[in-house]
This record gives structure tokens, sequence and C-alpha cells, in this order.
């Protein structure tokens, strides 16, 4: 493995895009900013190290990213209820079925529909990694730029965030970026229906015949919030990080990945002490879906340091609970961090700049679901 033990102290990023992205920089950059760079990318592909091939699919997600984007066309195509997930109305809507249908968009067979997800494609599949990225020269700061940028782009953006990739020998490693469920604003009054449309739709882009293999279905779930409800499969950043790089992996490839929380980070700025304390290891859901696909879970927990226990300056996560210091404690706790367990309803915590009503968040499976798994 290329992947070098982090440090403090080991600050030093490789750009991507050919040399021509600075990743730390680009952490400072507004949305401004930000659109002229995909805009200068499509027009100057050779010189971003870029199939031009590639433009035509290139020039399709930057309109549809545009389009989610806060203030967008498809942002704004119900003005009551703004939101960064490609939909229309439900001509067929009643008090018992959603407002909303999902309006996806298919990109070589999977399907998008989310803003955050569509800017991890566009991030992702275009341009190798450089050659001697690793997890702290690359990867760590590609993803915290990624946050950066999704926070920027529209309100209610991921809460986390992950990057997976594959090592070849002889190869430029691939990689994809990702963001957890979010974006999305349920009508007023509509019961969760909204919800589980979105919810189904991201596990369905994880569903496959191993899955099901697996016994593997959407609320077939141990990761329990602090209330004990269920955190259904798909909710996670790692979703379509892990169907482009560990589904389809070649027997050659090593898979690799990270994931780190928001509450953690910073805005407008790279700090490399901060990015360490924000990375989590996959939770227990992520762990059957790498299993699942021939993928080593311990590849996703490497290089994640212990935390301290200095008081933060952050505000504290509610999601994070309340755990005391190991030494405090008669429990064995892991050295290596968790993914918190998120109280009910703080899976998305509310943003700046967020107008209408906050989302409602089903963290159990609707009863019809619910009676239909036990069936099963």
């Amino acid at each position: 493995m290329s992947t070098t033990l982090i440090t403090p102290t080991a600050e030093t990023s490789l750009p991507a895009f050919n040399g021509q992205l600075n990743l730390k920089d680009a952490c400072t950059w507004s949305l401004t900013q930000m659109k002229a760079f995909m805009l200068d990318l499509i027009d100057s592909p050779s010189t971003y190290g870029v199939d031009e091939n590639a433009i035509g699919e290139m020039r399709r997600l930057r309109t549809d990213i545009f389009d989610l984007c806060e203030n967008g066309s498809k942002y704004l195509s119900e003005a009551s209820h703004p939101q960064s997930i490609s939909r229309k109305v439900n001509p067929n809507h009643s008090k018992d079925t959603s407002y909303f249908l999902l309006d996806s968009m298919t990109y070589r067979g999977t399907l998008y529909w989310c803003c955050y997800d569509l800017l991890g494609r566009f991030l992702s599949v275009f341009s190798p990694a450089p050659e001697g990225a690793t997890q702290n020269n690359f990867y760590l700061p590609l993803t915290i730029m990624y946050a950066q940028w999704c926070i920027k782009m529209a309100p209610y953006s991921p809460w986390t965030y992950a990057c997976v990739w594959a090592e070849e020998e002889g190869q430029q490693s691939r990689f994809h970026l990702g963001g957890s469920f979010a974006g999305y604003r349920n009508p007023e009054g509509q019961s969760n229906y909204w919800i589980e449309i979105l919810r189904k739709a991201r596990f369905d882009v994880l569903r496959d015949e191993r899955i099901d293999t697996a016994n593997i279905t959407m609320f077939d779930s141990t990761y329990l919030t602090r209330g004990t409800n269920i955190v259904p499969f798909g909710n996670c950043a790692e979703t379509y990080p892990l169907v482009h790089i560990l589904r389809n992996h070649n027997p050659s490839e090593e898979v690799y990945g990270l994931a780190l929380k928001r509450k953690d980070l910073s805005q407008d700025t790279y700090n490399h002490q901060e990015a360490l304390q924000a990375l989590v290891g996959p939770c227990v859901n992520c762990e059957r879906v790498i299993t699942a696909w021939g993928g080593k879970v311990e590849n996703f927990t490497e290089n994640i340091p212990e935390k301290s226990t200095a008081p933060s300056s952050k505000v504290q996560d509610p999601a994070a609970g309340g755990l005391k210091p190991a030494s405090e404690s008669n429990i064995a706790l892991p050295v290596h961090a968790k993914r918190p367990i998120p109280a009910d309803g703080a899976d998305q915590p509310g943003v700046k700049r967020t107008r209408g009503p906050t989302p409602v968040i089903p963290l159990k499976p609707p009863a019809h679901l619910e009676k239909k798994n036990k069936e099963k």
C-alpha cells in the first residue's frame, strides 16, 4: 500500500487535475470561483488532463450541478419548497402520497438527483489521482475541499463526506467522492412520503445481486441512533464512492477509503490538524457493504489517529453523544474513531442560509415497510 502514516506535521498536498488545482487554495473559493473553474476545465480539457471525449458528459454534469445549486432553475422549480433535489410535482398527490416525485438523471448507468453527488462525480471520474497520491497528501485535502464546496453550493449540505480510491501497481489511482443523504426539504404537512422516496432511491443505488445475497435490505440495519431508531442503508457518504470504486474493482486493485465529519471543520480553510480530528471509521452498515463486495474493512480504518481528549473549541455535535474518555470508563474503547451515533433527527443539522421549514427526517422505517421486512 502506498498510503503513508498520517502525522500532524505532514501537510504537503499534491494538486489535482494535472497539477492545475491547488486543493488548499480551492478550499477558500466562493461559489463563483468554483463555477469558473468548472467552466474553464471544460473549455481547456487538455490543460487539466481531461480526455476531450468526456467533455459532453462534463457539460451535462456542469449544467445539472448549476441548476441544483442555491437559486438555480431546478433548485427553485417549486418555489415554496426549494431544494437541491431534482424533482417534479406528483400530479396525483394526496394526503396519502408524496407531493414530489423524483426526477433523476442517469450517468453511465447510475442514477443521480442531488447536486452534492453530482459534484462528487464531476471532481472524480475525469482525471486520475496524481502519481504518488496518498491519503495524507491528496485524498484527505481533496475530501476537505469537496466538503467546503458542498457547504457553499446550497443549504442542507451533507453532514459526512467520503473518498474511496483504488490502487494498482504501475497505474494512477482512481477515486470517487461522496456525501451523506442531504439536500432535501419535506413539503410542509407531508408526513415522510417524500423522504421515503429519496431513501429508497439511495438504497437502490447500492443494491445488486451481492447485496441481496448478503441479505441486506434498506432497514436491515444495526446502526441505530441514540433513540434506537434505524439508520437505513444508503444513508452514508460512502454510498456512491463504494458503488463506483469497490463494487466492480479489479482483482489487482486494492481499495481504500476515508470519511470525515463536517462538524470538525472550519469554513473556507484547510487545517491539517482539524482534518485529522474529523476522520471517522466506517459505520456497521458500510462495513457490511464493503464485505459483501469483497473489500477489506481494515483498509477503511487505517491511519485514523487516536482522538485527543483535549476540550474542543467547536460546538458539540448533538449526534456524538457524551462519551467519557477511556481513562474515566470501565469500557475499553477502540483507538480509532468510530462513526458518531446520531441523535434522533440530528442526521442533518440546519445550515446557515436555510429558509423555510426544517426537513423531517424519518429514522424508523414506515410501518408498511417494517411489516414487509419482518415477513421476509
